[in-house]
């Protein structure tokens, strides 16, 4: 691998009407080290941008591209962006809204009618904000047992879940919930008011402008993309395997780009030409809910603080990729960091970068790697193999169009649903159970005592219905 980038001491980069920038070797150093873990040739690995004041300060790569043909990882290799895909799509809306194309108050149904009706409106705003109550489509998607990697996604998939929604999580404006299926119904709201695909719109209206020259969305996986890198996950034996995104979806991900590009979009959010400042007002104007309380999300973009600075920022993850998009406005400091495998924690990668600046310790953030999260499954409590028994059967939902088997186990339900392994739920009272992927349900019972249903529970998605067959 190449030594550490000493030579930027150097390197004098010039912007137009900025500042010239420059960064030290002990600087480059300090940055290298927080990548030390992902700086090898046999293993996939990151690629980092800096910009003080829309000037570079750093662009590098640490680890492989891909491991089949030895590539490297650089400034130039494009991944797919995973949910700071958000940001992209908020941003066509708000042009959209700035022309009276539309209003951010308008119901969704004004243009998706397909969509149910659910007696409150949801308002185009609601779905910026994830304050709109629908489901998640990838919880969904997952509950219904289809594995990631084994079917096709496209939009008219998508869509068609988010549309069976007969119920939302909550009364739309009445709490905080991220939702991707918001940003996928905002990406159609794009198609049917601009006539043409938000794809064709994003290139025309932001990519090309700004000079985003190897930014597009994935809106057809099959496409040829020069320079994309292959997006990996452990395997059972500790080496790594494939894990790239196998869909057309995009909207609410599926952005892929490169650190460099990303860079050139959160300098137009700090020096806007294309919308000016009504447009990034739209875009940092944080959502309230109907009882009055701010959240801290805005339009595709997290307003928080980091170290008593504010942090405006998203993260990512899809298949195998993890990314991370940050400014710090106070500073005029700018990052972006793109990983090609499933155990690189982001967002701990750019703070620990941010401390390099900020003068804070590294080693006081998380780890640059993480692992899975443990199940979110109660304590368990006794029931009897009788009332196991009398719950055994088979369950559906409508929504989902699937089935669910049940059959007793010891001291719990086993479940098998889909393409999924069977997975095991364990009581926590004498209706309740729980299990992993953060799922939990209660039965219903008819008049006669017996479960005739349940509703079942799983983080991004709740309150779905199954009835006993």
């Amino acid at each position: 691998m190449s030594s550490p980038l000493r030579w930027l001491v150097a390197a004098l980069l010039v912007v137009p009407g900025r500042l010239v920038a420059q960064i030290s070797a002990d600087t480059a150093a300090l940055i290298d080290q927080v990548f030390t873990a992902f700086n090898r040739s046999d293993a996939p690995g990151c690629s980092i941008g800096i910009d003080r004041n829309g000037a570079p300060l750093l662009r590098r790569g640490y680890g492989m591209a891909s491991l089949e043909s030895g590539a490297p990882m650089t400034e130039f290799s494009v991944v797919e962006s995973g949910s700071v895909a958000k940001q992209f799509t908020a941003g066509a809306i708000n042009y959209l809204a700035l022309q009276g194309k539309l209003s951010l108050d308008d119901p969704i149904r004004k243009y998706l009618p397909e969509l149910p009706d659910y007696g409150s409106p949801i308002t185009i705003r609601m779905a910026l904000n994830h304050t709109s109550g629908i489901r998640d489509m990838w919880t969904l998607f997952s509950l219904a047992g289809v594995e990631p990697g084994t079917h096709l996604y496209t939009m008219d998939r998508a869509l068609a879940m988010v549309y069976r929604q007969k119920e939302l999580n909550f009364p739309p404006n009445s709490a905080f919930l991220y939702s991707n299926s918001g940003f996928l119904l905002l990406a159609e709201v794009v198609k049917r008011v601009s006539g043409i695909p938000l794809a064709q719109f994003s290139q025309e209206t932001f990519f090309k402008p700004l000079g985003m020259t190897h930014t597009q969305w994935r809106d057809d996986w099959n496409r040829v993309v020069p320079g994309r890198v292959t997006a990996y996950g452990r395997n059972d034996k500790g080496g790594f395997q494939v894990d790239m995104p196998f869909m057309s979806v995009y909207g609410a991900g599926g952005l892929l780009t490169t650190v460099g590009d990303l860079l050139k979009w959160n300098d137009h959010l700090t020096h806007p030409t294309i919308g000016g400042e009504p447009w990034v007002d739209l875009m940092q104007q944080r959502g309230q809910l109907t009882d009055g309380k701010d959240i801290s999300y805005a339009a595709g973009l997290f307003m928080t603080e980091y170290r008593g600075e504010t942090e405006i920022s998203h993260s990512g993850a899809t298949g195998g990729y993890r990314t991370y998009l940050a400014r710090w406005p106070a500073r005029k400091l700018s990052l972006a960091v793109l990983c090609n495998v499933a155990n690189a924690n982001t967002i701990a990668l750019g703070q620990q970068v941010a401390d390099v600046f900020i003068g804070a310790k590294p080693a006081a953030n998380p780890s640059p790697t993480q692992s899975g999260r443990p199940d979110s499954t109660r304590t368990a409590v006794p029931v009897s193999a009788t009332e196991l028994a009398g719950l055994a059967g088979i369950y559906y939902s409508q929504e989902l169009d699937v089935s669910y088997l049940m059959t007793a186990s010891e001291g719990g339900l086993t479940v098998q649903f889909g393409e999924r392994a069977p997975i095991t739920l364990r009581p926590t009272d004498k209706d309740g159970f729980a299990g992993p992927m953060g799922v939990g349900l209660k039965f219903t019972r008819a008049k006669n005592g017996r479960a005739d249903g349940f509703v079942l529970g799983a983080g991004r998605v709740q309150n779905l219905r199954f009835v006993r067959r």
